[in-house]
């Protein structure tokens, strides 16, 4: 790959001179309406457009990405699009937007016609494949096994087991596919990344609440959605911790994989069974996230009557569940 790491400062000289690179600002359409301010003539990349669009200039066009992901998780992804698409001077800025801004870096209004700016433009064919988003960007730099703060989401389908009683084999994978391409679209539009599909489930890990809380209403949203059109199509409950994790590899020299070892990842899988259908739980570190950043999602969670005693923990916890229905989206 030939992707590198560039800091506020040296970008912030190297748009001084010319050639300047192309600057790619990598959010979702929503996050742009909410905040129009970018670096001096950024090109937006939507990262819930699907499929992805990609600028298609030469390719030894000069890139460097930035988005407001926790992580760089946005950033890196369209780093690594660029990288599949041929393009051979790539660069992430290192912190992305809260970086820039703490370095006291010049801004502009993201004009509705920024796009235009590139005449061509081409699409993804296919996601390339290689290492979790966590270890090139939540973990780069950091030997394995490494300790670091990380939200967890478990997104289940509702009564999956049912289906093999009305569905052939064939039917419940076309199902679940649909059912978790959904999931993991929008989990990647969020800043964040599917570490595993367990059968009828996904286990989702984002660098702060920030992301992962918006990420599941929009996944129930999503899903509600779909099931409009795809009335058979399950169910989800979705649950949510955040906390220290140590992420290491395990395995032996035929097969290893990343694994993510913490109380939050236990703690959220528990939580599980205690969503109702269309439901999220999250827990008190989720909500103190969300009464800063996302009021609007914290008011969507109540707390539960009384503190629960899960499976394997000694003290009870705090949990709070959703006390609305999904609300379809206005066509």
């Amino acid at each position: 790959m030939s992707i590198g790491r560039i800091t506020p400062a040296a970008l912030s000289e190297r748009l001084r001179h010319s050639p300047a690179p192309l600057l790619l600002d990598a959010r979702r359409r929503d996050a742009f309406r909410r905040e129009p301010l970018a670096l001096p003539h950024a090109v937006p990349i939507h990262m819930d457009e699907q499929p992805p669009q990609l600028p298609d200039l030469p390719r030894s066009t000069p890139i460097v990405v930035y988005c407001l992901c926790n992580g760089q998780a946005s950033s890196t992804r369209v780093a690594r699009w660029l990288d599949a698409a041929g393009y051979r001077d790539i660069a992430v800025l290192d912190g992305g937007w809260p970086a820039w801004l703490a370095g006291g870096g010049v801004t502009a209004v993201l004009a509705p016609e920024a796009r235009r700016q590139i005449a061509g433009w081409t699409v993804l064919a296919e996601e390339p494949q290689g290492d979790l988003i966590a270890e090139a960007a939540f973990l780069r730099g950091l030997a394995l096994p490494a300790r670091r703060d990380l939200a967890v989401l478990f997104v289940d389908m509702v009564d999956s087991t049912r289906l093999f009683a009305t569905h052939a084999p064939e039917q419940v994978l076309g199902l679940v596919q649909a059912f978790m391409e959904i999931v993991t679209e929008i989990a990647v539009s969020h800043c964040g990344d599917v570490h595993d599909f367990e059968g009828d489930g996904a286990m989702l890990y984002f660098a702060s609440p920030t992301e992962s809380l918006p990420a599941a209403f929009a996944i129930r949203d999503a899903l509600a959605e779909r099931r409009v059109t795809r009335p058979d199509l399950p169910e989800v409950r979705m649950a949510l911790d955040f906390g220290p994790l140590v992420i290491g590899r395990i395995g032996g020299r035929e097969r290893r994989g990343l694994s993510f070892i913490g109380t939050a990842v236990h703690t959220a899988a528990r939580l599980l069974k205690l969503a109702p259908p269309g439901g999220i739980a999250a827990t008190e570190a989720v909500m103190n996230h969300a009464r800063t950043s996302h009021q609007e999602h914290a008011d969507a969670l109540v707390l539960h009557a009384e503190p629960q005693h899960l499976k394997g923990f000694d003290a009870p916890v705090s949990v709070y569940l959703t006390h609305q229905s999904p609300k379809r989206r206005k066509t």
